[in-house]
């Protein structure tokens, strides 16, 4: 029966502490699924001027008071070995896996730049790819044969409009997210019919990194045909759709969340 109510499905969500990613673990648990919250630990993230960064264990807490059961997870998925201790984990707590979501990415970080592309080394490209693209990879990679075996299976994969046309100053970052596109588009025709993929490109969203950024990246990110940024609400609303019932014949596109484009 299509149903928008993946109840006592389990979702892994990366990067889910903080931002879409906590949004996106509270909307799923709201929708009736269980959550395994996976993130860094906090102290091992050092960016700049105090970039936050939030554990897992309070985002679990808001899960499990929503009547869903939850689980953190301290990983970093960019390393392939905690990735498959991760899905180890969440195989031996739940028993299965239906959803995941790669929210993990960043468009600069503790390894990489944003800025022009003559001020850019090899080394901001390849962090940047490894950041977004890596870890989007290695994840689903170790999901899917457990989904392939259960007959039924989602992901869905966090990308950027920046990935979607030029993107001066963030080139690398662009470049990353036009890879998550076309990426999740191969993991979808590879993967069918058993495994669903589709990736969402978001153009601008409200996050706790927002206030370091100066008025001139605010103005062009709020040029939306809805005179705003997007919310992480907003965006996790869209992530439930995607893996519901309802969307069940969607599979290898790219949804477009960016407000209407910019003007």
């Amino acid at each position: 029966m299509t149903s928008l109510d993946p109840t006592d499905r389990v979702a892994i969500v990366s990067g889910a502490s903080q931002g879409l990613g906590k949004a996106t673990s509270l909307a799923l648990a709201k929708a009736g699924a269980n959550v395994v919250v996976v993130a860094r630990r906090p102290e091992g993230v050092t960016v700049g001027r105090s970039r936050p960064h939030e554990p897992v264990d309070p985002v679990v807490a808001e899960v499990e008071r929503l009547g869903r059961r939850s689980m953190g997870i301290t990983a970093d998925v960019r390393d392939e070995e905690q990735v498959e201790t991760m899905v180890s984990q969440t195989m031996d707590a739940f028993g299965k896996i239906d959803i995941l979501v790669n929210v993990v990415g960043g468009s600069w970080g503790e390894t990489f730049r944003a800025g022009p592309l003559l001020d850019l080394t090899p080394n901001d490209l390849l962090e940047a790819y490894r950041v977004n693209v890596l870890t989007m990879f290695q994840c689903s990679a170790a999901v899917v044969p457990i989904m392939k075996r259960q007959g039924k299976g989602v992901i869905v994969n966090i990308a950027s409009e920046a990935g979607r046309g030029a993107s001066p100053g963030q080139a690398a970052y662009g470049a990353a997210k036009a890879a998550v596109i076309n990426m999740s588009m191969s993991m979808a025709a590879e993967w069918a019919p058993e495994v669903r993929v589709n990736s969402i490109a978001i153009g601008g969203l409200e996050t706790p990194h927002r206030p370091m950024w100066d008025a001139d990246r605010q103005a062009t990110l709020s040029r939306s045909m809805l005179g705003r940024i997007g919310t992480p609400e907003e965006h996790a609303g869209t992530v439930v759709w995607l893996v519901s019932d309802y969307a069940g014949y969607i599979t290898g596109t790219v949804i477009d969340a960016h407000g209407g484009g910019r003007r």
